[in-house]
């Protein structure tokens, strides 16, 4: 997991020399593997034990410095944003695949190139800037720890989604150009036609967000850990979302994700909140993550 001292200091100024940051952390038993320069900027990269993926975000870790050094957290405002009466076509078909699925649709939505205030941010931490939509999802998920996506809510045939297994033979070409066959030990997202994302690892070019999209859907979800897992060993496909979709992330943090995302994409890309739609298959036992 990678920490940019800029992004930290939005939240906690430890007030401490590097050096001594560093001490205090591993002190404390968290290992700095590595540290470096990028622009202004101090990234250090520290080892997250499969035991804390609550730690796997930027708030997370603001938190564990926060008690190694006594200083308060500063979470950002986020909106309380409800689901509406009118709702997305959203069909789960086993709830043990998938326990949430928010999606969130936000109409009139200008793409373009992100702010300072978010590219800088994901550059530090090696991410390349695309868009500003897309930008506000890896800003969203390095923050908070919940993986996000957006689809271009005009190219979802017959405007519904569908958390279902891949059926035996279908294929879906993916944002990096790849094709890739599907069996049924594979979690997708799909439309009323084809397959549209592969769960938790990576979305397809069809419902691809471009300068063109003037509709959004955001999608905010938890899915089985082992499902995620296996699926990226057959494929060869690894991200940062099926990064801590295998570690397990937290139930309630799906929606703090999608509340997050939705009002920074409201801000950037002056879309309007059109409808959203909440589904949730489990009970809120169990916050691992941050309440903000």
């Amino acid at each position: 997991m990678k920490l940019s001292l800029n992004w930290l200091k939005d939240y906690i100024d430890p007030k401490l020399p590097t050096d001594t940051l560093i001490h205090r952390l591993v002190m404390a038993g968290w290992e700095v593997e590595n540290v470096d320069v990028h622009g202004k900027d101090t990234v250090f990269e520290l080892e997250i034990t499969p035991n804390r993926p609550d730690c796997l975000n930027i708030l997370g870790l603001a938190r564990e410095i926060g008690a190694i050094t006594a200083k308060k957290v500063k979470y950002p405002k986020i909106t309380s944003h409800k689901s509406s009466k009118e709702k997305i076509l959203i069909e789960i078909q086993d709830k043990k695949d998938c326990s949430r699925y928010i999606g969130t649709v936000i109409k009139n939505v200008q793409v373009g190139s992100s702010p300072s205030s978010i590219k800088e941010r994901i550059e530090a931490l090696g991410i390349n800037s695309i868009s500003d939509a897309v930008d506000i999802t890896n800003f969203v998920l390095m923050e908070t720890g919940q993986p996000l996506h957006v689809f271009d809510y005009d190219k979802i045939i017959g405007g519904k989604i569908i958390v279902r297994r891949a059926k035996a033979g279908e294929k879906i070409v993916t944002l990096d150009g790849i094709e890739r066959s599907l069996d049924p030990s594979i979690l997708i997202i799909a439309d009323e036609k084809r397959p549209i994302a592969i769960a938790g690892l990576m979305c397809g070019k069809d419902t691809e967000v471009t300068a063109q999209t003037k509709n959004i859907l955001l999608e905010s979800a938890h899915f089985d850990m082992t499902l995620i897992r296996r699926a990226s060993r057959k494929l060869g496909l690894r991200s940062d979302s099926s990064y801590r979709f295998e570690r397990n992330v937290d139930f309630n943090g799906v929606l703090t994700g999608a509340n997050r995302a939705t009002d920074l994409l409201l801000e950037f890309t002056k879309g309007k909140l059109f409808t959203r739609t909440d589904i949730a298959h489990a009970p809120k036992l169990l916050n691992t993550t941050i309440k903000i």
